[in-house]
């Protein structure tokens, strides 16, 4: 059976659009959030005016703060 496009993009982003909206999605202390963020800030993926990475088309000042989100690069 030939997986859904959302379970194609969990599995590479680690979450979907719809966990934002799901009260009982984990998320990461602020320090984790922060940290995650930086490496971003450093990478050529990601478009420095909106925050959005060029990979997977997140936004990632909210993405870095779920704890089942994870780079696509896999840098953090």
């Amino acid at each position: 059976m030939t997986k859904s496009v959302w379970e194609r993009y969990k599995e590479k982003n680690g979450i979907t659009p719809l966990d934002a909206l799901n009260p009982h999605t984990k998320m990461v202390d602020e320090e984790v959030a922060e940290h995650r963020l930086s490496i971003c800030k450093g990478c050529p993926e990601l478009l420095q005016l909106t925050k959005q990475c060029k990979k997977c088309g997140c936004f990632m000042t909210a993405k870095t703060k779920y704890e089942a989100a994870k780079c696509p690069l896999g840098k953090w």
